[in-house]
């Protein structure tokens, strides 16, 4: 970007006449180009920075799962992000049709793990996720872009 001139429109006082700028900005077409680029995978970026912050909660909400044989422990998992026009969203879950109730009931005694097991850990990562989701942001940016991003 460079200042050539000013403009002869814009208001400048009687005691400095004859003052024009010009702003001429070379390579417009490929900032607008990056936009676009920015647009498309802006989202797809946002929900994978979502997923690992997810899969990040899901490993410590293993960690905190009540095992007898292990299968409800093992039904663990982050499903896909789901993308939409304007939103995107990430779904942490277990696969057994009693889960629920252990997750729910906490008067019952566990040799291995606590009951809240994944509420418990969705809550204490509460704190500090958008700076970590902002983070991994950053970080996807900066390998797709490099230097570019500050």
């Amino acid at each position: 970007m460079r200042v050539l001139r000013q403009a002869p429109y814009l208001a400048v006082p009687r005691s400095c006449p004859g003052v024009d700028v010009t702003i001429d900005w070379d390579g417009i077409n490929e900032f607008v180009r990056a936009l676009d680029v920015t647009a498309r995978v802006a989202p797809e970026d946002i929900a994978g920075a979502m997923f690992e912050e997810a899969e990040s909660i899901m490993g410590k909400a293993k960690a905190d799962t009540p095992v007898d044989f292990g299968n409800l422990r093992s039904s663990g998992h982050v499903q896909r992000p789901e993308i939409r026009r304007d939103s995107a969203s990430v779904t942490l879950a277990y696969g057994t049709d009693y889960a629920v109730f252990v997750h729910e009931i906490r008067d019952a005694t566990h040799t291995v793990g606590k009951a809240k097991f994944l509420e418990s850990n969705v809550n204490a990562a509460a704190s500090g996720m958008a700076q970590r989701l902002a983070s991994r942001i950053k970080r996807r940016w900066k390998m797709r872009w490099g230097n570019a991003v500050k």
